[in-house]
């Protein structure tokens, strides 16, 4: 059963209950990510036993920011708006990906999607080659890309034109 038909095979009641928005539950979900987060990071400064293992944590703790920061620019993850919008830029910040530049990327992708020529996602080259593979898994072009989107966002700067090389676009500009 694809995605559409799950959908389709619930109730009424089932769909309003699976997607209910909740302050008071939303912000256990967050003080229990934020306290792993501060956790796992104070255990590996302190260099205690194991803290290898324990990166390992904090660094999939620290990656699914990304899932808070995705579900608040569609305002899910809370009931309320500005506890969203709040979420929002605190996982940005963590994350070095202004929420409002997310926001406009994102909302682009999803009026363009798989559209070669406009979905923001699907800017730039994909690796054809192992060794560019290899360097497209390590994050590295990712994380040049982001450190140019942030300089260029705090400057007002931003690098329309450019976007597709570094790997990211400005979805307003498309």
């Amino acid at each position: 059963m694809d995605h559409a038909g799950l959908i389709a095979s619930l109730t009424a009641e089932e769909r309003q209950r699976l997607t209910a928005t909740s302050n008071s539950a939303g912000l256990w979900h967050l003080a229990g990510h934020l306290g792993l987060i501060a956790l796992t990071g104070t255990w590996i400064a302190l260099g205690w036993p194991l803290w290898q293992a324990v990166l390992v944590v904090h660094g999939v703790a620290l990656v699914f920011l990304f899932t808070l920061e995705h579900e608040a620019t569609h305002k899910t993850p809370f009931r309320s708006t500005w506890l969203n919008e709040a979420a929002g830029h605190l996982a940005g910040v963590m994350l070095l990906l202004p929420f409002q530049w997310f926001r406009l990327f994102h909302m682009a992708h999803h009026r363009h999607t798989n559209d070669p020529a406009r979905d923001p996602e699907l800017a730039g080259p994909r690796p054809d080659t192992w060794p560019r593979f290899l360097l497209y898994t390590s994050g590295l072009p990712y994380w040049r890309a982001m450190a140019a989107v942030l300089v260029e966002t705090a400057f007002g700067t931003p690098g329309p034109r450019d976007g597709a090389r570094r790997g990211c676009t400005w979805p307003f500009t498309r």
